[in-house]
C-alpha cells in the first residue's frame, strides 16, 4: 500500500465565513451603509468622503497631416519625436502615412506638444 506523499495529499483551505474574504465583507458592509444613508435621505457627504473632479476634454483627433504638423512644430525628426512620445519610429511613420491613428493617450501627448512646443523642444538639443 502506497502512503500518500505530501504532493498528492489533498490541499486544505481555510473556510471563509459566508464564502467571502475579509476585504469582500468590508466592501459589502460599506455598500450596505451607503444604501442605508441614501434611503434615510442623509447627505452622503456627511458620512463619506466625496470628491468632485473636473476631467479634461477628450483629446483632439489627429490625422496624418496633423501628426506631421505637430512634429514640424517642435522641429524634431521622426526618431526624436518617437523617443519623446515613447513609441517606435515605425509607429510615427505609420501615423504620418495615415496607416494608423494615434491612440487616445498619444493624442493627449500630441495635444500637450501643440499647447507648449517650446517645452518639448527643450527636451532635446541639436549637436550639429
Amino acid at each position: 500500500m502506497n502512503k500518500p506523499t505530501k504532493a498528492s495529499a489533498p490541499v486544505r483551505r481555510r473556510k471563509r465565513r459566508g464564502g467571502m474574504t475579509r476585504k469582500g465583507r468590508e466592501i459589502v458592509a460599506s455598500l450596505a451603509e451607503a444604501v442605508e444613508v441614501e434611503r434615510a435621505g442623509i447627505p452622503i457627504e456627511s458620512r463619506f468622503t466625496v470628491r468632485t473632479v473636473e476631467l479634461p476634454d477628450e483629446p483632439v483627433e489627429y490625422d496624418a497631416a496633423a501628426v506631421r504638423a505637430t512634429r514640424d512644430r517642435i522641429a524634431a525628426s521622426q526618431v526624436v519625436f518617437a523617443h519623446l512620445l515613447g513609441v517606435s519610429p515605425m509607429l510615427v511613420r505609420a501615423w504620418e502615412q495615415g496607416q494608423r491613428s494615434p491612440a487616445p493617450w498619444a493624442r493627449r501627448l500630441l495635444d500637450e506638444m501643440n499647447r507648449e512646443p517650446s517645452h518639448w523642444q527643450q527636451m532635446f538639443r541639436r549637436v550639429s
